[in-house]
Parts: C-alpha cells; structure tokens; sequence
C-alpha cells in the first residue's frame, strides 16, 4: 500500500493514521521521516536526494511526522513548532536551487493533527526530465530508489535513464505531428464541419511512458461531473472509440463542428472546425475574408480548458503537461481586431499553418487564461502583433474594447 492511489489534496489524518493502523511499511514509492532537518549543507543534501530519488524512479510520498520503526509506520506524532508557510517556502527555495534540472510538479501540504503538530506531506511524480542531479555546495549525487531505499545511480543506470528522457521527448512530439498529418489528410475522428481549425493538444508527461494505459472504466467517470467540452461549443454527444473517449458537438449534414479525443495513454486533443471559417464577402463576388476573430476563439479556448484539466485530474495524471496550439490551413489569414486596430501594420499569415512551440504547464493554479498566454501571444506573433492585446497591465485576460 502506498498513498499514490489518494489524489493529494483530499488526504486527511485519517488516511495517514491507517499507515499506522494497518503496519504499512516504507516502499519504493512512500517513506516516513520523524523530523524536517535542513539546517546543515549534509542534512540540506540529504534532504534533496531523498526528492530526487523519488523523482527518477517512479515517485512518491514523503511523510514528515511519522515515527518509524524498521520502516514500518509506528506514530502519527507530527512536527513541533512548525510553521508551514515559512517551512514550504524554504523547500521550495532548497529544491529551485540546487536540484538541476528543476523539478516540476512537486506538491507541498501541512495537515494540522489534534496535538497541535503537523505532518508536512511532499508529493514527488516521477520526472519526464530525469536523471535529476543534487548539487548543493560543490557536491553532486544523482539518486535512485528501490524497495530498500535510496540509493546512488551507477554508470549504466545514469544512461540508461538519460535514454529514457530523450525518449519521452521525441514520443510527445511525434504525437503532435502524427495527429496534426492526420487532421490535414482529412482523418478525423469525425467528419468536421469545416477544415480551417484550431487544435489544442495538451499531453500529460506520463503518458509518454510506455506502460501507461487507461482502463475503459476510467474513461467512463468522466461521463458525469468532468467531462471535457468541445472548444466553443455547447453541444456534445459522448462516445467510446477505438483511440479512447470522443465528445463531439453534432453540425449540419452529420458532421461536427468540434470534437475532444482523451487517449487511452491520457493526451487530450481539442479541435474546432468553425471559429475560422472564411466569413463571406460583403461585396458582391468578393473573395470570402479570412479572418482570426481575435476574442472569440481566445474567449472559447479558456472557457473549455478547465474542463480538461478536471477531466486529467479525475484520470490521476497530474502536471506536468505539454501543451500547445496549432491553426491549420490559415495562410493569408488577418487577425481581426476590429477597426479601431486598422492600419496598426499587422500583417497576413505567411505559412500554410501556426504551430507554436510546445509550452510546459507545471502547475494548473494559474487561471486558464493566464495558463494558454505564450501560445496565444506566438500566434498573434504570427499575425504581425507584438502579442495579445485581450490582457490587461495586471496579465489577466480581459477582452479588448
């Protein structure tokens, strides 16, 4: 038993009180510490390879407050005199600075107990950007866990897991272009509406692994409270597939207008086939203009993805997320942002498509539209602006007068 079957911010003494009832012992994924010690640089390193080995292996909890006896739980006595602020800022602190490359992901938490202690918990994923190395004060260490413990990494166990990193890389870009080539060929999971799109890819790193894989009956919960919606459409009809899940909105002639795909290994791809559609000329014979409308499909982009991110958190794949933007077939295309824009020296798209690089998505506390800003602004970029003008001085997302 581990608590990585708990998501983490519902854990409770409760749960933490069973560790002891039940004799659970320390694992591969789960270890107890009586005392937070980061005083000295050894206890500050000491500290750090406990994180790090978590973090190249397969994550895990640290429980700090928990007595142990041979690594098995024995009280519940919580920390004196802590105060949890000053505590998770100062390793929060210790883990930016001296472990390289930075960890992301990492969640710190202080349950108060009835004794007036506290249990800190630090939840560590397992790292896409693994092998992590301590480096405090001119020493080095990368480290490992297994059953028994931490331990240090050999040679072959260092490359081995350098492999593994460049691996999970490629598998997350080869997904985007695989996807983007089959939407531009016309193999959609559904017949769309239109073939000017907008598609958000967000990828969860651990899907990338090769032995993630969600079982259909995960997939179903989603149908009730956390099921995704399609970008800039109210309507939906659910369904399982072949690749996973499939929400899409009904269009006219039976096709859709937009749909979301969650795969079995958890990547989740958007895609709205009708915010871009070339509006029609308003003189006779005119070419059809095309034309980025520059709120709406912001606007709908944000009111969609929160319903992704409950939808990865009911499926237990936590950050990090790679995501990105892609408008297909836009070359020629303006973004409109009204007349009193006009003249402002933006320019046509002068490519076939905007894909924008991949961003990573550490943390989901941001607000969405604070979340999705370095894709917008690359794709205003390519229209000729300098970024989006629908955020205010404070970078929160305020549709332009």
């Amino acid at each position: 038993m581990s608590l990585q079957h708990l998501k983490f911010e519902p854990i409770s003494e409760g749960d933490l009180s069973r560790l002891v009832a039940d004799g659970i012992s320390e694992s591969k994924t789960l270890e107890y510490k009586e005392a937070l010690v980061v005083a000295t640089d050894d206890q500050k390193r000491e500290f750090l390879s406990d994180v790090t080995a978590l973090a190249n292996t397969d994550g895990g909890d640290l429980v700090l407050g928990m007595k142990e006896n041979d690594g098995v739980a024995a009280e519940l006595s919580g920390l004196k005199n802590l105060i949890p602020d000053d505590a998770i800022g100062r390793i929060e602190s210790l883990l930016r600075d001296s472990i390289q490359p930075r960890l992301a992901g990492v969640q710190l938490r202080a349950l108060p107990l009835p004794n007036g202690n506290h249990v800190l918990l630090v939840r560590v994923p397992r790292s896409f950007s693994a092998p992590h190395m301590v480096r405090h004060h001119g020493v080095t260490r990368f480290c490992g866990r297994n059953t028994n413990g931490k331990y240090d990494l050999d040679v072959h166990e260092l490359r081995s897991a350098f492999l593994a990193s460049e691996t999970l890389s490629e598998r997350l870009k080869a997904f985007r272009v695989d996807r983007i080539n089959r939407l531009l060929a016309g193999n959609a999971p559904v017949q769309l509406s239109g073939d000017h799109l907008i598609v958000l890819h967000i990828l969860p790193v651990i899907g990338a692994r090769a032995d993630t894989r969600l079982p259909t009956s995960n997939l179903q919960s989603l149908l009730h409270e956390h099921m995704p919606r399609p970008i800039g459409d109210g309507g939906h009809e659910p369904r399982f597939n072949f690749d996973g899940l499939l929400v899409a909105s009904s269009g006219p002639a039976e096709t859709s207008r937009a749909y979301v795909q969650i795969m079995r290994n958890g990547f989740l791809e958007a895609v709205n086939s009708t915010t871009l559609a070339p509006t029609p000329s308003q003189k006779q014979g005119g070419e059809p203009s095309k034309l980025i409308p520059s709120i709406a499909w912001e606007k709908r982009s944000i009111a969609a993805l929160p319903s992704y991110l409950k939808a990865l958190a009911e499926l237990k794949l936590p950050p990090p997320y790679v995501a990105s933007l892609s408008l297909l077939k836009v070359r020629d295309y303006f973004m409109y942002a009204g007349p009193r824009y006009y003249g402002n020296g933006a320019k046509p798209v002068d490519r076939d498509h905007l894909l924008t690089d991949e961003m990573l998505i550490e943390s989901v506390n941001e607000t969405p539209g604070r979340l999705l800003r370095p894709l917008f602004d690359q794709v205003w970029n390519g229209c000729g602006w300098h970024g989006s003008i629908n955020y205010d001085e404070a970078g929160n997302w305020k549709e332009h007068q």
